[in-house]
């Protein structure tokens, strides 16, 4: 993995199939990188990754920017629904990578 590499996925969120491409726009190894949307259901997606270590451990930490299309509509979806969906789906990642690399 490295700059400018992207990744294409698919998901099923709310049973709608989705397709995203990011693209990783920054990268500091092994502190730091930021992948970004090229296309996607999104209006915007930042997601920066930063990794630091203390005694042994590894702690990652997610911070996300993210707005759905729509104008007016996209930003009330993302107030009342996306917003605390997204944190619980990276809390859920997190707990599934901390599980899987012990």
């Amino acid at each position: 993995m490295g700059l400018g590499d992207s990744v294409t996925w698919r998901a099923r969120h709310f049973g709608i199939p989705f397709t995203m491409t990011s693209r990783i726009t920054e990268y500091d190894a092994p502190h730091r990188f930021v992948d970004e949307q090229v296309t996607g259901p999104f209006g915007r997606w930042w997601h920066e990754h930063t990794f630091e270590e203390t005694d042994g451990t590894t702690t990652m930490t997610d911070v996300v920017e993210f707005a759905s299309p729509l104008g007016l509509l996209g930003r009330l979806v993302d107030s009342l629904v996306l917003s605390r969906y997204m944190a619980r789906l990276l809390t859920a990642r997190n707990l599934w990578l901390r599980e899987a690399l012990s």
